[in-house]
């Protein structure tokens, strides 16, 4: 809950202020915590920024696992966004929207962003592994699908977000294409 309220503040604050002009102490104060407790949690206010509201690895990857039982990894994949970003409640992709926005706005955010996407590739490139019988260490097939996978997600969120008049069946449509054009071997439309 302190990690929330921390990165709730943060996200909050730049919103209201912008990155540049929130600090450390000003989040602490606002999540009601020490400057040392905001460090226990974060390394950086950009870190705290990002981590507002982030949770998708912790839903993505059980629920993967679970449908990389029955399905293609692409597919599987494929599902699990769709249902992710569909059971998400206009509050939480008001959320989305706005931290893609500051993720543009301020581009020390899109590092942080990168690393969280990176962990969420590294965790999916495992699964990937062991449900086909590939070694993710030395075989390209887990990097690539996991790789697939993440950049799906990001192009589809950059491509909805920059439109304020996309629902979440847009994104899940959208999510949906980009799974479906890498498994149909990224073939140059027509």
């Amino acid at each position: 809950m302190t990690r929330d309220a921390i990165a709730a503040a943060a996200f909050q604050l730049t919103l209201e202020k912008g990155l540049d002009h929130v600090t450390v102490e000003e989040i602490s104060r606002v999540a009601i915590v020490s400057p040392r407790t905001f460090s226990n949690y974060f390394s950086s206010k950009e870190e705290a920024v990002v981590s507002a509201g982030a949770q998708a690895p912790e839903r993505i990857v059980p629920a993967f696992r679970e449908y990389a039982e029955a399905l293609p990894p692409l597919e599987a994949l494929s599902e699990v966004f769709a249902d992710y970003f569909m059971n998400r409640t206009d509050d939480q992709l008001d959320h989305i929207r706005q931290m893609l926005a500051l993720v543009v706005q301020y581009p020390s955010l899109l590092d942080v962003q990168a690393a969280r996407f990176g962990n969420l590739e590294a965790d999916l490139r495992t699964v990937v592994a062991e449900h086909t019988d590939t070694d993710e260490d030395t075989e390209m097939y887990p990097w690539l699908v996991a790789s697939a996978g993440v950049a799906a997600i990001r192009a589809a969120l950059r491509v909805w977000g920059s439109s304020e008049a996309d629902g979440r069946e847009r994104l899940v449509k959208l999510v949906q294409e980009a799974l479906s054009l890498f498994s149909a071997g990224l073939r140059v439309p027509r």
